[in-house]
């Protein structure tokens, strides 16, 4: 996939990003231009302070570009109001964090159903059986009733994919998903997110680990606010 298709699912066009710092402005995304197919697997690498996060919350709606524009299914995101696009996030993005963010408060199966909550997609009568569905896709069934601090990093990581699959949404953004993973569950969860891109998810990781080329479709390493020369694609 090259990512230069007619009807791409996203589509960033000359995106930069500046930020006031006192008396200075500091430019941390320049002219971006990046397009990413329906059920691609691709990685945004980087050192620190290349831009990942930047450009991660580009994608997401979470911050606004300075300058350029960004359409995801054809829709120019930078255009709809903070609830329209609260709404719209909920509906066609699932993001995976570090460092989980699962309501510590609630169980595992309350963490989900808040998020079909929170969106309304799902039908209610529906949602408990999709909870059922998606923890056990994701192995942790017999966790669906503890609090998270009663599992492991990496049944937490789980948990957290299947609440950001809870309304279906086509993307699926992680955010260093594995960074806090002994090297065997991390190879477990990255087998997740392959596994969703064979689906038909389109799965963006951001990651630090740019030697991991085999594992992805695609490679867009960023440096200085920039991609780097020409993205690698797996052959």
């Amino acid at each position: 996939m090259n990512g230069k298709t007619d009807n791409p699912i996203l589509s960033l066009q000359n995106v930069s990003k500046e930020f006031q710092l006192k008396e200075r402005k500091f430019t941390a995304l320049r002219n971006i231009n990046l397009t990413v197919e329906k059920g691609e697997y691709l990685a945004i690498t980087g050192k620190s302070g290349s831009g990942k996060s930047t450009l991660l919350n580009m994608i997401t709606g979470i911050d606004h570009p300075t300058t350029g524009s960004i359409k995801i299914n054809g829709v120019a995101i930078g255009q709809l109001n903070e609830s329209k696009l609260a709404k719209w996030r909920g509906e066609n993005i699932g993001i995976v964090f570090q460092f989980f963010q699962l309501i510590p408060t609630l169980t595992i199966k309350e963490n989900l159903l808040l998020a079909m909550e929170f969106v309304d997609v799902i039908a209610k009568p529906d949602r408990l059986k999709r909870v059922n569905d998606l923890l056990s896709q994701m192995g942790i069934s017999e966790q669906a009733d503890k609090m998270p601090a009663g599992l492991s990093g990496g049944e937490q990581q789980r948990a957290a994919i299947a609440r950001a699959l809870a309304n279906d949404p086509e993307i699926i953004i992680a955010d260093e998903p594995t960074g806090n993973l002994d090297s065997k569950t991390a190879e477990s969860i990255n087998s997740i997110f392959k596994s969703l891109a064979g689906s038909g998810k389109t799965v963006i990781v951001v990651t630090h680990e740019k030697d991991s080329s085999s594992r992805y479709q695609r490679i867009v390493n960023l440096l200085d606010g920039q991609i780097e020369l020409k993205d690698s694609k797996k052959q």
